[in-house]
């Protein structure tokens, strides 16, 4: 019996190491968004033409993973947040949004996995 909750109790735990870490899920995309200035900012940081911050870094070393493996270790948060900023910066900022995405994707083997996660 020992043996089976020692068991249960070390696959919870890499189960929950298995997500990204939720420190930064209170990140307020709505602020990024409303300032053109941050915006350019991220976009620069994740496209390799301007510095990052430490947060940003995180999401951009992050991003390849996410998007191979269509955000697995992604907290419902985290998928919130990127599902939003993907959607607002492909309608108000479709240069941008082409950029990130031949950036990222260039062959655009995750397009439709993609196009799957943005729908309403």
């Amino acid at each position: 019996m020992k043996v089976i909750i020692l068991t249960l109790c070390f696959a919870a735990a890499v189960l929950a190491q298995e997500k990204y870490d939720s420190v930064d899920d209170d990140f307020d995309i709505s602020e990024v968004l409303d300032n053109e200035r941050l915006l350019n900012s991220y976009a620069k940081c994740l496209l390799n033409k301007g510095p990052c911050t430490p947060e940003v870094k995180k999401v951009k070393d992050k991003l390849p993973e996410a998007l191979a493996t269509r955000c697995a270790k992604c907290t419902d948060k985290q998928k919130q947040i990127g599902k939003k900023l993907a959607q607002e910066v492909k309608s108000k900022r479709p240069d941008l949004w082409k950029e990130l995405i031949a950036h990222y994707d260039p062959e655009g083997k995750y397009q439709e996995s993609f196009q799957d996660y943005l729908k309403p």
